[in-house]
């Protein structure tokens, strides 16, 4: 059985009117179907099923792709570039997916496959995901600004000590920033992930591929919470053998969104309205 194949048993909502006919036996869906929080479960196992058809094409990427990070990240300006081109490369890493999901073979050079097809609506969205990283770092430095500024303020209006005021902060203030930071990285994150799948399979432009990716997540916040808690664990298992367990785990993330992808935006293409 195909790990990519989409189940005519799996409970959908009803798909609307506007469905694109796809040539694999699908159709899109753009507005998303709803699954249960356990199919995360699912996904990661059609990742790993990615990774063991093709696992030195898949290290192979993995390691390019993470001294390309590297390379970028030492540069001057070489980080906004990494930001830019992330959804570049992750559509490069959707195309060998649906490479696989077709019986076909895949080399490490269909990592830059995004670099030949619609790279401008591509590059569109990195730079729509760095504006969203700013947002995120603004608001963090609002709420640092904040908590620091009533520290201080609470401190000379009571006659304190502000150094001791300042460093009474501590954990609870590293707590606080830690979770503003995830409140407001995860509708950002929600609306890159299928974006790049969207625009290179489906032609949908940049924005509406960003709103679409956003609103199918929130359907599906349960199957995510799962998968974001699955990724937790399994990228502390995966950094405890010197991080040689992300040679393994990053392919399977690929894939596994690959798979969820397809659980989300494809259903049979026999599936009418009326369902």
């Amino acid at each position: 059985m195909n790990p990519y194949s989409v189940d005519p048993n799996q409970s959908y909502s009803a798909p609307p009117s506007d469905m694109i006919s796809g040539n694999d036996g699908t159709q899109f869906n753009p507005q998303g179907n709803q699954l249960g929080a356990g199919s995360a479960t699912n996904w990661f196992s059609v990742g790993f099923g990615s990774f063991k058809a093709a696992p030195g094409v898949w290290i192979g990427m993995a390691l390019i792709h993470f001294v390309i990070a590297i390379v970028l990240g030492v540069i001057p300006l070489g980080s906004l570039a990494s930001y830019i081109l992330m959804p570049v490369f992750t559509a490069g890493f959707m195309m060998a997916c649906q490479a696989q999901f077709e019986g076909k073979p895949i080399g490490v050079d269909m990592m830059f496959a995004g670099f030949k097809e619609k790279f401008g609506s591509l590059a569109l969205l990195g730079l729509f995901w760095l504006i969203g990283i700013f947002l995120i770092a603004a608001v963090i430095g609002i709420v640092v600004a904040i908590t620091i500024g009533g520290a201080v303020a609470t401190s000379a209006l009571s006659g304190g000590n502000v150094a001791s005021a300042l460093f009474g902060l501590g954990f609870g203030t590293i707590l606080l920033l830690f979770i503003v930071a995830i409140i407001a990285f995860i509708p950002v994150a929600m609306a890159i992930s299928f974006a790049p799948a969207l625009v290179v399979f489906h032609n949908v432009e940049p924005f509406e591929a960003l709103k679409l990716s956003l609103k199918a997540s929130l359907k599906n916040w349960g199957a995510f919470f799962l998968y974001v808690i699955l990724t937790i664990i399994l990228g502390v298992l995966a950094t405890l053998p010197i991080f040689l367990g992300w040679l393994i785990l990053w392919p399977t993330m690929i894939g596994a969104m690959y798979g969820a992808y397809r659980e989300i935006f494809l259903v049979p293409a026999n599936t009418t309205a009326s369902m």
